[in-house]
């Protein structure tokens, strides 16, 4: 039985695992949705200290934040495109024959220079079919777009596989769930289902969140079926009074905020929700009028703890950072420009050479 002690939606997290529930975290921005996170997997392992837990979220950097706030030995932490490659590596035989599939249906976008091929295709390659940086599919080398729809397949194809992977982990977890490939919930949440044996799938993230045209963005679909149970997490331990009321009126989903009832939460001071203030100012002479506006504030953009400024581009970042020169240097590498122009021609026009293939591996490697 969960402990008291934890967080109420991770209490009702905890209740529909014990019916063998999948679940959604949904949480807007300020939450705590990452602390949801690590105290259920601390919970979990600890109410189950001989399983493996799985956590997948979107960037190396948030691997390595949810690695050293929980720090155990049963917690696998990768980005989801690893994950599913260290899950199907070590198959060959079959990566082998499912890539020979995907190259020759039409409707697929995986491509071989040498058109349809036959079964033997492979029967040469010494390292067998690799994950790199790059693409050569002629010579069984895929990357981040071909690994999804490679796993995709063979967990349809191959129930094995997901009999394998739910005896591996008893809890595989996905943070910020709402820019996750289709197919990978498609992997998760229906190709599972072919394996008897049981396991925990859960998601935590806001739908409205969401910043890839390409990525789930919500989970109703799942949710009207029941293949998904929901909590929602409606605290905010980040934001003042003003914030939360603005986020609010700008969401367009069930969820409403309310300040943390946590007296330790950032936005509380003396027992009480701080008040904060919004101001919006827009601007279209760019940098250098945006930096004489910060003048004119009575803020402390020195203090990192005080004044959170989001920059978005790493043209913006590098200065700050101090490699601005580094990045003008990089701007203005002619070599990097071809690079850059002969992927995208490459990809546009579909050319699958054995020689663009070489070239754009030399080029990237560079």
């Amino acid at each position: 039985m969960a402990e008291a002690g934890l967080e109420p939606e991770v209490q009702e997290i905890f209740a529909h695992i014990r019916h063998e529930h999948n679940f959604l975290l949904s949480g807007g921005a300020g939450s705590g949705k990452t602390y949801s996170l690590v105290q259920f997997i601390q919970e979990a392992i600890r109410l189950n200290p001989t399983v493996t837990v799985a956590c997948m979220t979107y960037t190396n950097a948030a691997v390595k934040e949810i690695e050293e706030r929980v720090n155990h030995e049963n917690l696998q932490v990768s980005t989801i495109h690893d994950f599913l490659w260290d899950n199907i590596k070590s198959f060959q035989n079959e990566l082998k024959k499912s890539l020979i599939q995907l190259i020759n249906d039409p409707e697929v976008k995986i491509k071989s220079p040498d058109g349809i091929v036959d079964a033997t295709y492979y029967d040469a390659l010494v390292d067998g079919i690799q994950y790199k940086e790059y693409v050569s599919i002629k010579n069984g080398i895929i990357s981040h777009d071909e690994v999804l729809i490679l796993a995709n397949y063979m967990f349809q194809s191959y129930p094995k596989l997901c009999a394998i992977m739910k005896d591996k982990y008893k809890f595989i977890l996905v943070d910020e769930y709402q820019d996750t490939n289709p197919v990978v919930v498609e992997i998760f949440l229906q190709h599972l289902k072919q394996s008897s044996r049981k396991n925990i799938i859960g998601f935590f993230g806001d739908s409205m969140q969401s910043i890839y045209d390409d990525g789930i963005g919500g989970l109703d679909e799942y949710i009207q079926t029941g293949d998904v149970y929901e909590v929602k997490k409606e605290q905010n331990r980040r934001n003042p009074h003003l914030v939360i009321e603005l986020a609010n009126r700008l969401r367009t989903d069930e969820i409403v905020q309310h300040p943390s009832t946590d007296n330790h939460a950032p936005n509380m001071q003396d027992e009480r929700v701080k008040e904060g203030s919004i101001k919006f100012y827009y601007s279209a002479q760019g940098v250098d009028d945006l930096e004489t506006l910060k003048r004119t504030l009575d803020w402390d953009f020195d203090n990192a703890i005080q004044t959170k400024e989001l920059n978005l581009t790493h043209n913006l970042i590098a200065p700050k950072a101090g490699f601005g020169e580094l990045m003008e240097i990089y701007d203005d590498d002619k070599i990097l420009d071809y690079k850059n122009r002969i992927t995208k021609y490459i990809k546009e026009n579909n050319v699958a050479t054995d020689f663009s293939e070489k070239l754009l591996a030399k080029l990237l490697r560079y």
